[in-house]
């Protein structure tokens, strides 16, 4: 099914399920297992990553470091502009528009529930535009989870972080 959807051949997809497996396969082995020179599944790996096909992405596995995950779907008449004020949020990870009962799911992650609960209270459940808020936290993981993840919060965020001392936002 998602080999037509995304047009790839035979050899695309064993050279992508090759590397889910084992992103650390040389592409050496995989020119052996498929029978290609090491450029031509060079050549091939660019093209799939220029489709949007494939995509490296560095981050925390979540199921492994036991951090607090929480989804939070609002209703609200602002959907872009939630989703932009957590931008520089060193706690949010991904922000989806979504249809159904809820318009907005958040995703963050913290190091403790007391900083995923500061966050909603300052940022979500006073907010002039929240018509409704649900939050949830993840329990547990059917896989691993890979999240891009701020480790070093102080140097890259632009966020005030009152949201972690609990003071609210709107009144």
């Amino acid at each position: 099914m998602f080999k037509e959807k995304l047009n790839l051949d035979e050899r695309d997809a064993i050279i992508i399920h090759k590397l889910q497996k084992n992103p650390l396969t040389s592409q050496d082995e995989l020119g052996k297992e498929l029978k290609l020179s090491q450029p031509s599944i060079s050549a091939r790996i660019r093209k799939l990553k220029e489709k949007g096909v494939m995509h490296h992405l560095i981050g925390a596995n979540l199921k492994k470091l036991e951090l607090p995950l929480a989804k939070i779907d609002i209703s609200t008449t602002e959907t872009e502009s939630l989703l932009k004020e957590f931008q520089h949020c060193p706690f949010f990870l991904n922000g989806f528009i979504t249809s159904g009962k809820h318009n907005l799911c958040l995703m963050f992650a913290a190091k403790d529930l007391k900083t995923l609960e500061g966050i909603v209270n300052y940022h979500l459940r006073c907010h002039p535009h929240v018509k409704d808020i649900e939050m949830n936290v993840v329990i547990s993981f059917a896989k691993d989870f890979v999240m891009p993840l701020s480790v070093d919060s102080a140097k890259e965020s632009t966020c005030d972080q009152h949201c972690i001392k609990g003071t609210r936002k709107y009144y």
